[in-house]
């Protein structure tokens, strides 16, 4: 797996890591250990605050729905079929896109 280059925080509540291949993926700051169980923050290179990150702009994160909405995943009922993933899976991919975008 890329390595974790830094992490940002934002008033949202969310943290974005930023991968060494220039990926990056987001998720509300409860839900971290659940995606990156041995990940000691500490020991990562932590940049200024944000205000507005992907996770409450985009609606991209681990934890949130495939459709967009921005609602926790699995918890989403607004009913696409992109509503059966999650909007992001570490080392899979970083974004859902519908079919006809």
């Amino acid at each position: 797996m890329t390595m974790i280059e830094n992490y940002q925080k934002c008033s949202c509540g969310a943290i974005t890591l930023f991968m060494e291949n220039g990926e990056t993926y987001s998720c509300k700051q409860k839900n971290l250990r659940k995606f990156f169980p041995s990940i000691d923050l500490r020991k990562i290179e932590r940049l200024p605050e944000s205000y507005c990150c992907n996770h409450c702009v985009n609606h991209y994160g681990l934890d949130l729905c495939g459709c967009g909405s921005g609602e926790e995943f699995g918890k989403c009922d607004e009913g696409y079929p992109e509503c059966e993933q999650p909007m992001q899976v570490v080392g899979e991919y970083t974004r859902v896109c519908a079919a006809d975008a």
